[in-house]
């Protein structure tokens, strides 16, 4: 009973990789016809003022004090000429770290070209964090035998795990690698950093999951982020049980991916005090 189990799980996870495989391979085939140069990085008055967003650094002053020293050794492999990081040497790693994709208080932001945000987007897929998402969400879900009901053994919680890592990898590569550079937006998150009340980084942080920058600086609404979601959530109707192959459920779905973007925005803001505090770092 239990060989079969596997058996069946491992032939719906190889169906599922085939149908993201395909999807991936559109995706890009549609960036390859459309890829544009962003304008360089600049300040605007454009930028929100509740909450205030950090503006946008062309200086070369030193990063917040928040980013700690783990931090400064893992960007400073990266920095090019004037402080920047360097996107060439992100293309060089085999996957995308924090200080990729995080720019902190004055710091300089370069611009990224379609290509960048390509490459980034891939790597940024595949990280420790990405796993502890998945993991994460396939745990809670299967606590509360929630969406996708499969059930509660242990062969339940394997097919979560694999469609947890399907549903946030297509919504990752959708809304970075496809629509970020159509929408000459930027993925990065920019942090607020100390020296700003809690409340007010909380609803910096959680609002960037409905707005961002685009290339030039101006706050534009996450259209990436948003119809990342909105594809991600429909693809799951191609290896979701039965059950949740609907409108309702795929409605619920977007809901959900909306609320864990906003929730690791608000783990991005705090996670170096967070990690300072409990002496990891």
């Amino acid at each position: 009973m239990t060989i079969a189990r596997v058996r069946l799980t491992s032939r719906k996870f190889l169906n599922k990789s085939l149908i993201f495989t395909v999807a991936l391979f559109a995706s890009t085939d549609l960036i390859a016809q459309v890829r544009t140069e962003p304008s360089a990085l600049v300040a605007t008055d454009a930028m929100l003022s509740l909450p205030d967003a950090p503006s946008v650094s062309n200086s070369t002053s030193s990063v917040d004090e928040s980013s700690s020293s783990s931090n400064e050794a893992d960007s400073s492999a990266n920095l090019g000429a004037g402080g920047a990081l360097d996107p060439a040497s992100v293309k060089r790693r085999i996957l995308a770290t924090r200080s990729d994709i995080t720019i902190y208080p004055g710091q300089t932001a370069p611009s990224l070209s379609a290509h960048d945000k390509e490459v980034m987007g891939f790597k940024q897929t595949f990280t420790l964090f990405s796993l502890i998402g998945w993991t994460t969400s396939a745990a809670y879900t299967h606590l509360i035998n929630g969406t996708p009901n499969y059930g509660t053994d242990s062969g339940a919680f394997g097919e979560r795990l694999g469609a947890a890592a399907l549903r946030n990898t297509s919504q990752n590569i959708f809304g970075n690698v496809v629509f970020a550079p159509l929408f000459h937006e930027d993925p990065r998150y920019y942090k607020m950093g100390k020296g700003h009340n809690v409340a007010k980084r909380v609803a910096y942080a959680a609002t960037r999951a409905i707005i961002t920058r685009a290339d030039d600086g101006h706050a534009t609404p996450n259209c990436s982020l948003i119809l990342g979601r909105v594809f991600g959530a429909a693809l799951t109707n191609a290896y979701y049980p039965d059950s949740n192959r609907s409108f309702s459920q795929t409605a619920q779905t977007f809901g959900t991916s909306m609320a864990g973007g906003a929730i690791g925005f608000v783990v991005t803001e705090f996670l170096d005090e967070a990690l300072e505090i409990t002496h990891l770092k």
